[in-house]
């Protein structure tokens, strides 16, 4: 795991200063190792977190013997052994690490290569025997990769975060009123190649960039949707045992290939399916992981309780952090800073404090369950794409009894059935009107009128590929609603503390399962994901086979009430720079009426407001 960064210009002398500068930035993301190359066209800058092979011989970049070709890169390669039996069994290489592989296969297959291999990886190939370079991301963005495009004087900057590239004199920070208006309007975050700083772009998932001279070629590598034969869904003969069978073998298959590690090993767990498949699966590790979970002061709002059952149930060292209430705004100033865009929930405060927790505790590797709820149906507003699928292969009256059995059920929990059901046909048709849990939230008169005028052609960007409403709503998730804000907040809580995090669950191979899998096995009435739940259902505690994501997980909506009134007022109400995009006066009188309410209130959007004012002050401006 590193960090990369690096100027490319054709037509123009390169300071490697600046570029030196710009990598001391990201020394967090790798304090093992660092190294800036240059030669007639660019400079390009690493740093290096040991995690696989710990000695020098490992270190980048990896350059051909006639020292025309060096590649960079951040992440793993979790088949490189694999490869390297299959292309290079007579070869010497001279590490036992991951990575030195990519430079074999650029060599042999060209940039072509990209096929062959799994894992998570950005990475910045200089071929100066053909005069160009290549700037490649994952299939699904787990690993970050951010540039700058100076058309003025053709120039890139690039690098692994985004506040770096500002240490080059000739990047402006300006905003991209864009992208903010889509957070707003849509309640989308990283959900394109956009971000919020004006010509700061995203490599998008499964892409490369090919730059040369006068050529910026952009080009798609890898297709989700080209993998998935939706023909199949009439014509397939396997029942569900034996898709949750493909599933589970893939599930351990996957684990088994991300387990590889010279260094501690650790996992997040919650108490949710993810945490317990991966408590079941850490058995079979030749080492011991250690658990972590966060909790909070106000214990209504943790899953530590049910957390607790999973590390006992699989015998596995348990640690709990809490939270606490005090300091929240030198929290979230800390958090902004190292995220250095808005973010979707205070939940995130707990990500980042549990990363440095498990940093005291010596893990240098870290596992994520992220990525299980996208690729498996996991979120209630999917039962209303699931229905439609259905509809098409039921009779009226199994069709009627399947959504009265559901009914019933959604009236056990927090929010109306009619709220649910209405929260799950908007997040289909219409975005940015509900959170996850079917809950609505309330915007009307709080954006300016000249704001959304002056911004309404901007469209959301969401693509819906399949015929299949649910595939539609999990490619959504996977690419632009929910998993791309998810990957970012790893990427920055676990390399800010110098710690890799690992998403076995996006195995591009597992992903392409989980889509191929027909709709009518995802849910069963309204228990999510029960397709890949099955397989492990005598290992997951009985508690938590059935039990679905929390409607309320943190006390964002509390800590908006109380502990961050005063600084809410105080920055929003007394101190705004965003008069031109907030009304001040429905801001100040929905932020009255939300503290003063006793009862439950969705609070997205009161939190979207207020980061986007602590953008504007502490990131933006200063």
């Amino acid at each position: 795991m590193c960090g990369i960064s690096g100027i490319i210009n054709f037509s123009g002398k390169i300071e490697k200063k600046i570029v030196e500068d710009i990598n001391n930035e990201i020394l967090h993301r790798g304090p093992d190792h660092q190294s800036v190359i240059s030669n007639s066209f660019s400079a390009l800058g690493y740093v290096r977190l040991k995690i696989i092979d710990l000695s020098d011989s490992a270190n980048q970049p990896f350059t051909s013997a006639n020292k025309k070709i060096n590649i960079f890169y951040n992440g793993e390669i979790y088949n490189s052994n694999e490869l390297k039996e299959t292309y290079f069994k007579n070869d010497n290489f001279q590490s036992i690490g991951d990575g030195e592989i990519l430079l074999k296969l650029y060599e042999k297959f060209g940039i072509n290569f990209l096929d062959k291999i799994k894992g998570m990886f950005s990475i910045v190939i200089s071929d100066e025997n053909m005069s160009k370079i290549y700037l490649v991301r994952d299939r699904f963005g787990i690993k970050p990769l951010y540039f700058h495009k100076n058309n003025k004087i053709k120039e890139i900057t690039f690098c692994s975060e985004i506040h770096p590239i500002f240490k080059n004199p000739k990047v402006q920070k300006m905003q991209n009123t864009k992208e903010i208006y889509k957070n707003l309007k849509y309640g989308i975050y990283n959900s394109t190649e956009e971000t919020w700083f004006k010509d700061v772009y995203q490599v998008k998932p499964g892409h490369f960039i090919e730059i040369k001279r006068d050529i910026f070629n952009e080009k798609k590598y890898y297709r989700l949707e080209d993998k998935i034969d939706e023909s199949q869904d009439l014509s397939d003969n396997k029942n569900f045992y034996q898709w949750s069978n493909l599933i589970n073998n893939k599930i351990k298959e996957s684990f088994k290939e991300h387990s590889l590690s010279d260094v501690e090993t650790g996992m997040h767990i919650s108490g949710g399916a993810d945490s317990a498949i991966l408590g079941n699966i850490s058995k079979f590790f030749s080492k011991p992981m250690t658990a972590f979970t966060f909790d909070f002061e106000l214990q209504e709002y943790g899953e530590s309780k049910q957390a607790k059952l999973i590390a006992e149930k699989f015998n596995i060292k348990h640690f709990i952090h809490e939270v606490k209430n005090l300091n929240l705004a030198d929290k979230i100033e800390k958090v902004l800073q190292t995220e250095y865009e808005p973010f979707s929930s205070l939940r995130i405060l707990a990500q980042h404090d549990l990363y440095e927790f498990s940093k005291s505790k010596g893990s240098k590797v870290i596992f994520d369950g992220s990525g299980g709820d996208e690729i498996s149906a996991g979120y209630t507003y999917q039962i209303f794409p699931w229905l439609i699928d259905l509809s098409n292969n039921l009779s009226i009256k199994s069709f009627k009894r399947r959504f009265n059995k559901i009914k019933n059920n959604l009236r056990k929990n927090s929010f109306s059935v009619e709220e649910k059901i209405l929260g799950s046909f908007l997040n289909t048709f219409a975005p940015g009107i509900t959170t996850p849990d079917g809950s609505i939230y309330d915007k009307v008169g709080l954006i300016n009128k000249d704001f959304l005028e002056e911004n309404k052609s901007v469209i959301s960007g969401i693509k819906r590929p399949f015929k299949s409403f649910l595939r539609n709503s999990q490619y959504a998730d996977l690419y632009h609603m929910k998993l791309p804000r998810c990957l970012k907040y790893i990427d920055r809580a676990s390399m800010k503390n110098s710690i890799e995090g690992r998403v076995p669950f996006l195995d591009h191979e597992l992903v392409e399962l989980n889509f191929q899998a027909p709709s009518k096995y995802k849910f069963l009435y309204d228990t999510q994901r029960i397709l890949m739940k099955y397989g492990f259902r005598k290992s997951i505690p009985k508690k938590l086979y059935f039990k679905n994501k929390n409607t309320i997980a943190d006390p964002q909506t509390y800590w908006l009430k109380n502990n961050l009134k005063d600084y809410f007022y105080d920055l929003v109400i007394n101190n705004s720079k965003c008069s031109n995009i907030f009304n001040k006066k429905e801001v100040e009188y929905n932020y009255t009426k939300f503290s003063m309410e006793k009862s439950h209130i969705n609070s997205f959007f009161i939190l979207q407001i207020f980061l986007t004012e602590l953008w504007f002050q502490k990131v933006l401006n200063k």
